[in-house]
């Protein structure tokens, strides 16, 4: 009996791995579901009481809320279950984590394709990415919606592996239509265009296209179609007196505070000043990419896009304490390829964390500006490392390199 239990393990070790640690991060979040923060008590559930009295999706037609109208399709839907909100919204967002570990656990498979270990390595980046500090506390403590758009930011990253191109820009186009921080990780999109045109200019199109028919339902009951676009209009213009809101950034080393970490712009000009540094420095990536002409395989597509996110929320203005979500998971992915660099997805998540910490627990362990400077400094460990890769060598190592983007 005792040989046959352990014949069915041997044979079913994959799938009762992924089951236990699927149990044992549900049970993680469900032990902390019940938690209102004071983003849901303030925003979420009066959003959702308001939809609720105003007849569900027919008052999608109304003006509630600041987030965007496939979001607020989704509480609208949730307002007919006869369950409590908090338990309805956030089992939403933790439905998206398991959707982001899949993604990963996807990305892995393609990266490994032809590993015998493959399906190890799946498992453990499945049950790393479920067990981010960030990942838990976004969705199943806070009650925040950054796992949605990240997870098809995740799926559109598989896709560009695999070199299904329009399926990669329907799923950024569904990111889009859930949080505009999917332009994080626009420049790789970019970056690829202008090195090998793989995909027609069109193709951007389609983002902003999906992003209104996930709006048709609101639409339909009487939205103007003007409210798909003006809904990231006012978002963009909501926190123009904040440079910089709990996060590390570069506004925390240039305009250092003891309150709260909520640095207030001088003037509008740094606010601008932040946007053109961060497009001056994209322009450059473009530069290099073309002339180097680089192919973009799996690693560099990994790479690049781990960057494009950081140097994003590095530079921009108005940065909130989630916005390196996105970063936290394809810093793992990263690690694949950078097994020398473990100390880069765990100082970025402790970097990501830092923003949980002060917003939920109001404590902030270190100064900020530390942390600032030492996502500073991770920035140009990656930087140069791309940069010696991809844009140091010679002509006849440079083709060998792009050709090695394959893990063993």
């Amino acid at each position: 009996m005792t040989e046959k239990i352990w014949k069915f393990i041997e044979k079913n070790k994959f799938m009762l791995f992924f089951i236990v640690i699927t149990i044992i991060s549900i049970y993680a979040r469900i032990v902390l579901i019940d938690y209102v923060s004071g983003d849901f008590y303030y925003c979420i559930e009066p959003w959702f009481n308001e939809l609720k009295e105003n007849g569900g999706l027919s008052a999608l037609k109304l003006d509630i809320g600041n987030y965007n109208l496939p979001y607020l399709t989704i509480l609208a839907l949730l307002t007919y279950l006869p369950i409590d909100s908090i338990i309805s919204v956030k089992t939403i967002s933790i439905i998206c984590d398991y959707i982001c570990a899949l993604a990963v656990m996807k990305i892995v498979y393609i990266i490994y394709k032809n590993n015998k270990n493959k399906d190890l390595y799946a498992l453990i980046a499945y049950g790393v990415t479920l067990f981010l500090p960030t990942v838990i506390l976004n969705s199943a403590y806070w009650g925040q919606a950054d796992a949605i758009y990240v997870a098809f930011i995740l799926l559109a990253v598989a896709a560009l592996l695999e070199e299904k191109y329009l399926k990669a820009f329907i799923y950024l186009g569904v990111s889009f239509g859930f949080k505009l921080q999917f332009i994080f990780i626009l420049p790789l999109l970019i970056l690829m265009y202008i090195s090998n045109k793989k995909f027609p200019i069109y193709y951007f199109l389609i983002i902003p296209i999906v992003n209104i028919i996930m709006c048709l339902p609101a639409i339909f009951f009487g939205k103007p179609i003007s409210g798909c676009i003006d809904i990231y209009i006012s978002q963009a213009s909501e926190y123009d007196a904040y440079l910089s809101m709990n996060f590390p950034g570069i506004y925390n080393i240039l305009f250092p505070t003891t309150e709260e970490n909520y640095i207030m712009a001088p003037n509008d000009y740094i606010a601008k000043t932040g946007i053109m540094a961060t497009l001056f420095v994209f322009v450059i990536m473009a530069m290099l990419t073309l002339y180097k002409k680089i192919k973009f395989n799996k690693q560099q597509i990994i790479e690049f896009g781990l960057l494009s996110i950081m140097i994003a929320t590095f530079l921009l203005p108005h940065m909130h304490d989630r916005y390196l979500f996105a970063g936290d998971i394809l810093s793992i992915l990263y690690f694949i390829y950078n097994k020398d660099k473990i100390y880069v997805p765990i100082g970025i998540s402790l970097i990501s964390i830092y923003g949980y910490t002060g917003f939920l627990f109001g404590k902030n362990p270190v100064p900020i500006q530390y942390l600032s400077f030492i996502y500073l400094v991770l920035i140009v460990i990656v930087a140069k490392d791309i940069y010696k890769k991809y844009f140091e060598f010679n002509d006849e190592n440079s083709e060998i390199k792009q050709e090695n983007g394959i893990a063993n």
